[in-house]
């Protein structure tokens, strides 16, 4: 989710004047945010561009939110993922592309392949 997140990013408008940085967001004001970005900022991330499902990470992925505006099924989604995951290490010996990947449009609000056509060994 932080290499490829589904959800790359979010808007929300300042209910208030805030500074941040020395930087200030008028009240009102849209704040967009890119957790593509984020997820890959090389100050906060160690070698931030290397797929790594077992790095221990000193921080979390922005893919969920944060504070108030963490995802309600952030707890779920990684659950699934989990049983998902270790569902297809136990049952199956290899996965590979079998054809072209499509992807939607990047303007998706939840983005990711439309077409992921592959190929499965079973154990």
């Amino acid at each position: 989710m932080r290499y490829l997140g589904a959800v790359r990013g979010t808007a929300r408008y300042a209910s208030e004047d805030i500074v941040y940085r020395d930087l200030l967001f008028p009240k009102g004001v849209m704040v967009s945010t890119n957790f593509s970005a984020g997820n890959r900022d090389a100050a906060v991330w160690d070698d931030p561009d290397t797929f790594d499902i077992t790095a221990e990470r000193s921080v979390q992925q922005l893919t969920f939110g944060s504070g108030i505006h963490r995802c309600l099924g952030a707890a779920l989604a990684r659950a699934e993922m989990q049983e998902a995951l270790s569902y297809l290490v136990e049952r199956v010996a290899r996965v590979e592309l079998d054809g072209d990947v499509t992807w939607k449009p990047s303007t998706f609000g939840i983005w990711g392949p439309a077409a992921l056509p592959l190929r499965v060994q079973r154990n």
